[in-house]
Order: structure tokens, then sequence, then C-alpha cells
């Protein structure tokens, strides 16, 4: 970004769609790499730039008090992913809980169920749970797998295929995503602490 924004604030204040359009086209790109950096997600990033923009257009007349319209920006951007951040918090806090209850409403004893689903991913071969961690931990896909392992992409398929199998057949029921993604997380935490 540049270090002075040249724009002319009272036209933006009294409503020039031109001015505001240069200020966009200025700060834009700059400030979706910032809230990029912040949220590690391009498509969030840009709609919390996009949302900074419509606000602005809005409130524009309260920009009389601002002396600094770049600072002022880059620190709504910040708020704004910070705010964004703590109500993710809030959700991931709540999809833990309501995979609890999935768990639990599935099964007599959930924590016996869990460390049921637990040992069977230990019994899977070192490959095949790494693969399968990538894929439902880290939301990688099966390209990015493939490459990392330095793997066909058919076999990342495998890996996963048979290893969905495996806990099926061994359980005698299915496993759901979240609760197979809770149930490698709260391992890997484990063995971390």
């Amino acid at each position: 970004m540049t270090s002075k924004v040249p724009i002319n604030q009272d036209r933006l204040i009294n409503g020039d769609e031109k001015e505001f359009k240069s200020l966009f086209d200025l700060l834009y790109v700059g400030m979706v790499q910032q809230a990029t950096f912040y949220t590690n997600d391009f498509a969030v990033a840009e709609d919390v730039v996009q949302e900074i923009f419509v606000r602005l257009w809005e409130k524009r007349d309260e920009l009389k008090e601002v002396q600094n319209l770049q600072g002022y920006l880059l620190l709504s951007v910040k708020n704004r992913c910070l705010n964004y951040l703590e109500h993710q918090q809030v959700v991931d806090k709540y999809k833990q809980y309501c995979l609890l209850q999935e768990v639990q409403d599935n099964n007599e004893d959930s924590e016996q169920f869990i460390e049921n689903v637990g040992r069977l991913l230990e019994k899977l071969p070192e490959k095949r749970r790494r693969v399968l961690e990538m894929s439902v931990l880290e939301a990688k896909s099966y390209a990015e797998i493939a490459e990392l392992l330095g793997i066909s992409l058919n076999t990342v398929k495998d890996h996963v295929k048979k290893a969905y199998a495996f806990l099926r057949e061994e359980l005698r029921q299915n496993i759901s995503l979240p609760v197979l993604f809770f149930v490698l997380y709260y391992m890997r935490k484990n063995i971390l602490e």
C-alpha cells in the first residue's frame, strides 16, 4: 500500500462515487492481503474488506473525524478480522458440542465409542492413518496429499476408502466425518500434551 492516500476526503464524504472508486482501487488488494494474513482464508478476507468498504460508504459522514484514512482502514481490517476469528471460536465450540451430542445420541456410552474409534485408528497402517488425518483434520485435497507424500492420487483415494471401510466393518456402523474429525483431533491433542 502507498504511504499517503491521494484521495480527496471531503469529496468522498460528500458522496463522490469516483473518489470512492479511486480509494477502493488503490487500497483493496493491500487490505485483502492484510485480512488474509489474519484469517488465513482469501474468501473471508475479501468478504471482510468488502464489508468495510460498504460500511465506509454508508457511514462516510463519520470520516470528518478521521485524520489518516489509510490508517483508519487498516485498523478496520484488523478489528474486523479479530472479530471474525473470535466469532469462529464460538462457532467451533458449538460444533464440538454438536459433535458430542451426535456421538451421545448414536451411542449409549460415548466415551467408550470414542475410545474404540481411537483404538481402531491406531490399528491402521501408519501411512493410511496419516492420509486420513491430512484429509479429515487438515482438510487437504487428495491432490495436495498426494503431492506432499509423494504418492499417486489413486493411492490417496485407496487409503481413505480402505480406512473408512475398516472403521465401518469394525464398528458395525458408519462413522460420520464430524465424529471422525472429533476423534482424530483429540487423539492428536492428547499426543501433543
